[in-house]
């Protein structure tokens, strides 16, 4: 089925029910994403001038039990199945993409610290907590710690793009490790309560304004042993979560499944972009031609073809590397550094065919694009800024596995060393 067959316009409107939750089984998160969209489209404008999410919008998030779609089952989650988390996100992108783009880094952040930490740390995370938000980012921009008894402090820190900080009780930050004397030993993560991060509220961009993704820092902190993780040991797959080992979800490798969850949301925004496009190509003219209606001309027809068969292909794409992981992770085989190199490569060829979908349908949508406010507008700067994450950046992901496939050593810190 196309973009177009499964597109459903919502009407708009103000406020949303809570989802009725029938149990870790029976609860239909599909369904309850895609009741947002009329609330989330109506926000639209709240969300930019806030630069986060409304607090209605965490809310009705929460009802719909969304941030509960990774959590573990032991702890009242829901734990979803990775196609399920991708149809809810892609409804959640329709509604709004800066909502379904911090639900899912969220998301990740949950699911990264449940994997990541063994049992004592997981109870006091998410047994404390029914609601508990995690978000994290793993990549300082400079970080200075000092090894002391018990565990580290973290001396002084700048960290980018923390999307979700706003909403979360707890953020993983990315460290140096180091020994007794400063020397840097290797990578690693702590795990922080969001109370003892400074927010710099520095986020003003173009797009995805609503995800709050500001820099934060980190002074003169003592995070204790048990709240930090080798990164490298994650990488391999050896996860502390040993608790957890029973479900499939906590076992897929680091990467690529978090470059695939960067991609989901796109797909959504490119489904409202498509769904913009067909509700006015039937009452539009095209300007200096004689078509009244630009839906009767053959251009338009092929806009339409080329750019959702881009869509659908990169849609496609994450489905099938989400098969692909599922299917490893069963039978117990661990991914070797070229499939999990592919994968990614994978993840940032799709980016850029959503990027290029939309970029095309709103080249092709009349000067009313133009407009600053333009629901076209507003969901073609949200693609680009998604598109231009530097994790799914098309020819960095490119170089990355045609490096694992010559055999070469990979040259990013997030995949393990070739066997």
């Amino acid at each position: 089925m196309s973009t177009i067959d499964r597109a459903e316009p919502a009407a708009a409107a103000q406020t949303v029910q809570p989802a009725v939750s029938t149990g870790n089984s029976g609860h239909d998160v599909v369904a309850a994403a895609a009741a947002l969209v009329p609330a989330l489209r109506a926000r639209a404008a709240q969300t930019d001038a806030l630069s986060k999410l409304p607090d209605a919008t965490v809310a009705d998030l929460q009802n719909a039990r969304l941030f509960d779609m990774v959590r573990p089952k032991m702890y009242g989650g829901l734990q979803v199945s990775y196609e399920t988390y991708l149809d809810a996100i892609i409804e959640v992108a329709r509604g709004d993409a800066a909502t379904a783009w911090t639900l899912g880094l969220i998301s990740t952040g949950i699911w990264l610290v449940a994997v990541s930490y063994p049992k004592q740390v997981a109870d006091q995370v998410f047994g404390q907590n029914a609601n508990v938000r995690i978000c994290g980012t793993l990549a300082p921009r400079k970080a200075k710690t000092r090894r002391v008894a018990g565990g580290y402090v973290i001396e002084d820190g700048l960290w980018m793009y923390n999307t979700g900080v706003y909403h979360a009780q707890w953020d993983q930050l990315g460290i140096p490790l180091v020994d007794d004397a400063g020397q840097v030993i290797g990578r690693g993560a702590a795990l922080l309560p969001v109370s003892e991060i400074t927010l710099l509220n520095d986020w003003d961009t173009i797009g995805l304004r609503g995800s709050g993704s500001t820099s934060v820092t980190v002074k003169d902190v003592f995070v204790p042993d048990e709240r930090i993780v080798s990164t490298s040991r994650t990488l391999q797959d050896d996860y502390a979560a040993t608790h957890l080992r029973d479900g499939l979800p906590y076992r897929m490798p680091m990467v690529p499944t978090l470059a695939i969850r960067l991609v989901c949301s796109m797909v959504g925004m490119a489904r409202a972009a498509v769904e913009l496009f067909m509700e006015k190509i039937g009452t539009r003219g095209i300007a200096f031609t004689t078509y009244g209606k630009q839906d009767d001309a053959t251009v338009t027809h092929l806009q339409i073809g080329e750019a959702t068969a881009k869509i659908d292909a990169a849609e496609s794409i994450l489905r099938q590397a989400i098969r692909l992981l599922e299917t490893s992770t069963e039978r117990g085989e661990k991914m070797s550094v070229q499939q999990r190199a592919r994968i990614w490569r994978d993840a940032g060829f799709a980016s850029r065919l959503i990027w290029e979908g939309v970029d095309q349908i709103a080249g092709a949508s009349g000067t009313a694009f133009i407009n600053r406010d333009a629901p076209m507008n507003r969901v073609w700067r949200d693609v680009r800024v998604a598109y231009m994450h530097g994790a799914i950046y098309h020819d960095t992901c490119y170089e990355i596995y045609g490096r694992a496939a010559a055999g070469k050593t990979p040259i990013t810190f997030l995949l393990p060393e070739l066997e």
